[in-house]
């Protein structure tokens, strides 16, 4: 079994590719992504976990050339979140009403669109 190619990412945002000792391109990491590479980006004093952070913005770099997501997806995206990858969605409290259409979250009429409630 393969390890995870480590990119470590410096103060100075330069990536560096630890397998191949070189410094990288968000470019290169997402052609090792779409080549199956397994690739995990560490801050390299704390070595933090950047990856979801970089992939996300590999995403956003390449939304900027090539629109491919849909509007609609995105707000669900954003709307309902993304799922854990190693625990279960977290059920509501008792008492409080059903996710869905109109159940009073950030898109519900009068809520101030974004999150953007009203300030007391």
């Amino acid at each position: 079994m393969t390890t995870a190619r480590t990119i470590k990412r410096y103060a100075n945002r330069k990536l560096y590719d630890t397998r191949d000792s070189r410094y990288v391109t968000l470019d290169h990491i997402a052609a090792m992504v779409r080549a199956g590479d397994d690739v995990r980006v560490v801050e390299n004093t704390t070595r933090a976990d950047l990856t979801t952070a970089t992939l996300a913005q590999i995403i956003f770099e390449e939304e900027k050339k090539t629109p491919r997501l849909s509007v609609a997806g995105l707000r669900k995206i954003i709307q309902g979140g993304m799922p854990a990858s190693s625990t279960p969605p977290a059920s509501p409290p008792p008492g409080s009403p059903p996710p869905g259409p109109g159940a009073g979250g950030p898109s519900a009429p009068g809520s101030g669109g974004l999150g953007g409630g009203t300030a007391v």
